[in-house]
């Protein structure tokens, strides 16, 4: 069983069995002669093809002025062959955060216009947009998705001053409707669901007929269905994966932004089991600044 882990300082794979942890990608792969990615986000799988994908905070862009960046590079990972076998640069995406496989597409997080770009893994272009409102600026501080054959769920983090902090929220879309809609504001067709007392959240994952969803400033994760937190592991939570016997919950340490970044914070992954929540074991991976996703292959 590996663990696959997207940090501020690269990309990491993580034996379980062996307690053994190397690095895939860093944010120097380019060369030293050109600009380093500023981390990696986003991390997803796409089983069929043996194939992890990750994406990367870049600024490419000449002509764009926006610090956290301004664009992304999408990277495939294959797990048997251990090697990148392919690489898309989406220009003009702001702020990339947590990312979703499904059906050859790529929903990505687009944190700094408060939309979902829609990657075509086929054709290495952007296909559609899924706009939350008609701003394209980061209100809602959108940084989670999950899609699965019914339903493609979004996360509104809300955790900045714009909207005075106010809960978490949700939007829910039939996955169907993708394929009708194609291009289209969200707000123009879906309710958003309110989280109650559920503050600056990361992450959603599936559990069993649940969803998971991390509240990183309260280091608690919450249950969808049941309305209320299950797990404290304490702050800051941020990446879940989940298998038949094991939830994996990341976290790092908490600090200012540039320090979190540095190779001088340690990042965490919990293994609790799926019973009773109750903590097996804590790894440490250390030097990565802050720990991002995770997705977890099995043997």
């Amino acid at each position: 069983m590996y663990l696959f882990i997207s940090t501020s300082r690269g990309v990491y794979k993580y034996d379980l069995k062996k307690d053994l942890i190397t690095k895939i990608i860093g944010n120097w792969e380019k060369g030293f002669f050109k600009k380093p990615s500023k981390g990696f986000f986003g991390i997803c799988s796409n089983e069929t093809q043996n194939e992890i994908i990750f994406a990367s905070r870049e600024n490419l862009s000449k002509y764009i002025n926006y610090e956290k960046s301004t664009d992304t590079i999408i990277y495939f990972y294959n797990f048997k062959k251990k090697e990148i076998i392919k690489k898309i640069v989406v220009y003009n995406l702001l702020d990339v955060h947590q990312i979703s496989y499904f059906n050859n597409f790529i929903f990505i997080t687009e944190t700094g216009s408060n939309r979902i770009q829609v990657l075509n893994a086929e054709n290495n272009s952007i296909q559609y947009f899924i706009d939350i409102g008609k701003s394209r600026n980061d209100i809602n501080h959108i940084n989670a998705i999950n899609i699965d054959i019914n339903f493609l769920y979004i996360g509104l983090n809300n955790g900045h001053k714009k909207n005075k902090f106010k809960n978490a929220q949700i939007i829910k879309i039939p996955t169907q409707d993708l394929y009708n809609l194609k291009s289209f504001d969200a707000l123009d067709y879906y309710k958003i669901i309110n989280l109650k007392n559920v503050f600056h959240t990361h992450d959603i994952e599936k559990f069993k007929e649940d969803y998971l969803i991390s509240s990183s400033s309260l280091g608690k994760i919450y249950s969808y269905n049941q309305k209320k937190f299950i797990i404290d592991i304490k702050p800051w939570t941020r990446g879940i994966a989940i298998n038949s016997k094991y939830i994996f919950i990341g976290k790092s340490g908490i600090g200012k932004r540039k320090s979190r970044h540095s190779r001088y914070y340690d990042g965490q992954v919990n293994v609790l089991d799926t019973i009773n929540f109750k903590t097996i074991k804590q790894i440490t991976i250390p030097k990565i600044g802050q720990l991002n996703d995770i997705v977890c292959i099995e043997d």
